[in-house]
């Protein structure tokens, strides 16, 4: 029908995908007049969106910070020139004590992947480092535990070479509460306890020994005050744990104050946590004797140090391990609970010994060639 469109008119009508182009009517082939195809910006885009992409994961993995802490090795330093004792009790040894640390940080993505490879670092989420402590307050309660075991460390070393060292205190304060354990919900971090069973508690040991003189189920009498000086009494049922009672508690002692025989002053080189308890400790006795500790020898040292001298886990064995490693100290002290672990990653290099009490270190000391008896004998000295 006249002036009807075609069916291939009505398809150039309405195909709007090919290019339009306008064919020479000789041969067919597009004419040389023919309009250019319509420049698309949008094509541009294809190379730039993944170079884009690229440069926005490396700086997320510049500058991102994740809620992980990487523990990697720190180092192993002298212990020796950080105890400073009056002129003319000091002994400066040929030996060395050396205090391994670990670095302990929060990491960016780019820091978590190289953790994740080092088989000296471990990646951790920040609730295992942290628990519901802030992070600025972790920082501040690591500087104590630091003062709290500088403290002991020096009265323990003192002891041990025979100064009367009498300790005073205001009772055993809650530091923290486990979850899980008989005390939850009945005693809160900073409360104190005054008494046990009627026995007065003005020292933590004394708190813990009369707890451990139960059995797990009896029942414990406690007379706790708050942080505002009010008191009350709880009576709890003591759960088991490895064949002993435990509360669900951990303490130390409030306000506590020693007399000590002379000043000896120890620094801690802004290092934190309880972990340079042993070492310090070793150390005191060390700086304090005429005897050789060490034998001469170079002997890394990782542990708490409890005022009775029992020595604890500290953690982090693996990093401190490689601290020692990388220093070529060739004897390293552990804790009996990390002591597998340490000798698997020592290497050939560095022999690894153990300890669960300072008697027992002292006595490890001594099969390296430490002047341990040299060391008993100074110390029956000033108690004369």
């Amino acid at each position: 029908m006249a002036g009807c469109p075609t069916n291939a008119a009505k398809r150039q009508d309405v195909d709007t995908i090919d290019p339009m182009v306008v064919p020479d009517p000789a041969t067919g082939a597009p004419s040389p007049e023919a309009p250019t195809p319509p420049h698309r910006p949008f094509n541009r885009l294809w190379w730039a969106l993944p170079a884009l992409l690229f440069v926005l994961a490396v700086g997320a993995l510049l500058n991102v910070t994740l809620p992980y802490y990487a523990l990697a090795p720190g180092d192993a330093r002298t212990v020796d020139d950080l105890i400073e004792a009056p002129e003319g009790r000091a002994y400066p040894p040929r030996g060395r004590v050396f205090l391994a640390t670990v670095s302990l940080q929060r990491v960016k993505a780019l820091g978590a992947l190289r953790g994740w490879i080092d088989k000296n670092i471990d990646v951790v989420h920040e609730e295992q480092i942290l628990g519901d402590t802030p992070r600025r307050q972790y920082r501040r309660q690591n500087l104590q535990l630091m003062d709290d075991s500088k403290e002991t460390a020096l009265v323990v070393g003192l002891r041990y070479l025979g100064y009367t060292v009498a300790e005073h205190g205001k009772g055993a304060l809650v530091v923290s509460v486990a979850d899980d354990l008989p005390a939850a919900g009945r005693i809160e971090p900073g409360d104190t306890i005054l008494s046990v069973d009627g026995t007065p508690t003005q020292l933590v040991q004394q708190a813990v020994d009369a707890i451990r003189a139960h059995k797990p189920g009896d029942a414990v009498r406690l007379e706790v005050a708050d942080p505002e000086g009010r008191t009350r009494v709880e009576q709890i049922v003591l759960a088991e744990r490895e064949g002993g009672p435990i509360l669900g508690v951990t303490m130390r002692t409030k306000d506590r104050t020693f007399d000590l025989p002379f000043d000896v002053a120890i620094e801690s080189a802004g290092i934190g946590g309880p972990s340079a308890g042993l070492a310090f400790a070793l150390g005191v006795i060390d700086k304090l004797s005429a005897g050789e500790l060490t034998g001469g020898q170079r002997v890394a040292v990782t542990g708490t140090i409890e005022i009775d001298g029992r020595v604890g886990d500290v953690g982090g064995v693996i990093q401190k391990t490689a601290a020692v490693r990388a220093e070529r100290v060739r004897y390293f002290l552990v804790p009996p609970g990390e002591y597998e672990i340490a000798r698997r990653h020592a290497g050939r290099g560095v022999t690894v010994l153990q300890a669960g009490t300072l008697d027992e270190a002292i006595a490890a000391l001594g099969s390296i060639g430490g002047d341990v008896e040299g060391l008993r004998e100074t110390a029956k000295g000033p108690t004369r």
